[in-house]
């Protein structure tokens, strides 16, 4: 397989994982949804506000710009981290399609919050992105849990599963 089908596919299952893990996030209360419990980012808005920021941040990087994170407090419920990422989701599809061969093999130097220099070629870094979001979507379902709230298989498997037709949505 190429590099971009394997991508595309790869940011098509982040999506639709993290709008599964979003809806469950629109059903919690206030209190729920800022409870800290210890995880990376302590609530649930935090490791969402987290994850988008994240993901805004990398194309960003990609094309030389300074990477910002995003301020918390600015997305006070879930559906205004949901509204928000819509916006990140087309500039990261948007991003890839601009993309070829050549282009996911290019090296590209970044520099992170630290001040530390990087270089890699861009397919890398732009597969660490969902898998990043695989790991925050693993605190959230065990913040889900720790509050007796269901949430969705996430697994790249459930994804392909449903893709087939051998499982529902």
């Amino acid at each position: 397989m190429e590099l971009k089908p394997y991508l595309e596919h790869h940011y098509d299952y982040n999506y639709w994982a993290n709008k599964r893990y979003l809806a469950v996030a629109e059903t919690l209360t206030e209190e729920q949804l800022f409870r800290k419990q210890g995880h990376s980012w302590d609530s649930v808005q935090r490791v969402l506000v987290h994850m988008l920021s994240s993901e805004r941040m990398w194309p960003q990087r990609w094309r030389g710009e300074p990477g910002t994170f995003l301020d918390p407090q600015d997305f006070p419920t879930a559906a205004s981290i949901r509204e928000y990422w819509v916006e990140v989701e087309k500039n990261m599809r948007l991003f890839l399609a601009e993309q070829n061969e050549a282009a996911l093999l290019r090296d590209v130097t970044y520099m992170n919050p630290k001040g530390e220099t990087f270089t890699l070629p861009l397919w890398q870094m732009m597969a660490h992105v969902p898998n990043h979001n695989t790991h925050h979507r693993g605190e959230l379902a065990a913040m889900f849990t720790l509050m007796n709230i269901p949430h969705p298989e996430e697994e790249v498997v459930q994804y392909f599963l449903v893709k087939s037709g051998q499982r529902q949505p």
